[in-house]
């Protein structure tokens, strides 16, 4: 499928949600809804689109105007410095009877803006629509994450003592970029040793002994898709028992988390899944966080593998599953791959 017809097709069901929900008009401000909806990247708070029942305008800088005009021609794109007026401007000259907003992704004064000029606060359709990718998202994230095994593969044979977390986690983030990627797809996180025990660590100057735990979480973003992926190691000759014990049942939770991604399953079997490997092995309180969460434009996006989700895995979502085990002070484990799930079952897209 083109590129024009993803976009059509992409408009066309948020159409559908439109009018299912009564609405003539829709303002869309969030610029990675905006990407998922016209390939193109804005910056934050340069565009504001109008998407209607013929068609789409888009309020922009006037920098964008040449160019995204010559990209999306079949959209009406107008240089405005005060984009959002000129929007509800549009709105009311086209006599749209009822406009609507993700007031979930609003900031209070572009939401009071709204509201002022008589339009509804909706749900987040753009968001629903992005937890199901079409082929052509799950050809570019598979694309992220077989950078992104690339990058570990090349970078676990250049782990050596001494070496810094910042220092792997650049060698990490330039090899992404040689290959295509545009940056990481979040902070890169490189924790050694006791580091490693806390899940959000923010990588620094700690260095590398000769006997260490390391974990490396990270992903790269590709033609505006992300991927996620972490592992987990011993860096020496002489493992503790008790990281060996550990790195195993995480390993379980982990393979009994990927068997239970299927379509119709709900994510919070899924956490269940994992989470009871860690806890039988007598280790539940040392799992401090949800099993995974989608991934797509944003690195963190519905559906989520938790304990409260109220949702079912469909065909299409892209998820995590990260189970860990982090003593404080010691070291953790963390093993993360990043799975699509299809009509043939779920498929790892975090390898080569």
């Amino acid at each position: 499928m083109s590129e024009r017809n993803i976009t059509a097709a992409r408009l066309s069901a948020l159409r559908g949600l439109m009018r299912k929900n009564k609405l003539d008009g829709l303002v869309v401000t969030n610029n990675l809804d905006q990407l998922y909806l016209t390939n193109f990247f804005f910056y934050p708070e340069e565009t504001v689109l109008l998407v209607h029942g013929k068609g789409v305008a888009c309020f922009t800088r006037d920098l964008y105007v040449e160019p995204f005009g010559r990209f999306a021609p079949e959209m009406d794109v107008k240089g405005s410095e005060n984009r959002l007026a000129a929007a509800v401007e549009q709105a009311k000259k086209m006599g749209l009877k009822r406009v609507g907003f993700d007031a979930a992704k609003e900031s209070y004064q572009n939401g009071k803006m709204m509201s002022a000029a008589g339009f509804a606060e909706v749900g987040g359709f753009i968001s629903k629509l992005r937890e199901t990718k079409d082929a052509a998202e799950l050809k570019l994230m598979r694309e992220a994450n077989r950078i992104a095994y690339q990058a570990y593969e090349y970078v676990k044979p250049l782990v050596k003592t001494g070496m810094t977390e910042s220092e792997l986690a650049a060698e990490l983030e330039k090899f992404m970029r040689a290959k295509g990627a545009s940056g990481p797809s979040f902070l890169t996180i490189v924790g050694f040793g006791e580091n490693s025990a806390n899940p959000h660590h923010e990588t620094g100057s700690r260095k590398l002994e000769a006997n260490d735990a390391v974990l490396m979480d990270f992903g790269c973003i590709y033609k505006g898709y992300c991927s996620d992926i972490t592992r987990s190691w011993w860096h020496g000759n002489n493992e503790p028992a008790e990281y060996k014990k550990i790195w195993k049942i995480v390993e379980k939770a982990r393979k009994t988390g990927v068997k239970a991604v299927q379509i119709g399953t709900a994510n919070k079997a899924v956490d269940a899944a994992a989470r009871g490997v860690i806890a039988d092995a007598g280790y539940g309180e040392y799992f401090t966080h949800r099993t995974g969460h989608g991934v797509g434009i944003e690195i963190h996006e519905q559906p989520y593998n938790s304990q409260t989700a109220d949702t079912v895995l469909a065909e299409g979502n892209v998820v995590t599953v990260e189970p860990g085990i982090y003593l404080p002070g010691k070291y953790g484990v963390r093993l993360e791959d990043t799975m699509a799930v299809g009509k043939t079952g779920a498929k790892i897209l975090t390898k080569k």
